[in-house]
């Protein structure tokens, strides 16, 4: 998983990058352009996928919770 930094009043955007380099690019433009203030706008995201966008990873959650299910349903049947 990387991460990537946009300032939105300077348009400078990071590559991909692990999260603690990412933020240090982050603070390090903060400190240098804005004076260590907080732009307006500025985005600080992932490229991993939601679960909700990956099917493969959604049926792997249905089989845990189904199996789940069947153990917790074996031990009220006991």
């Amino acid at each position: 998983m990387a991460w990537r930094y946009e300032c939105g009043p300077c348009a400078v955007t990071t590559g991909w990058l692990p999260k603690d380099q990412a933020a240090a690019k982050r603070d390090e433009h903060r400190t240098t352009a804005h004076a260590g203030m907080v732009p307006t706008v500025e985005v600080f995201e992932s490229n991993a996928k939601s679960i909700a966008q990956d099917p493969a990873a959604l049926r792997m959650w249905a089989v845990i919770a189904a199996v789940c299910l069947l153990a917790w349903i074996s031990q009220i049947a006991r």
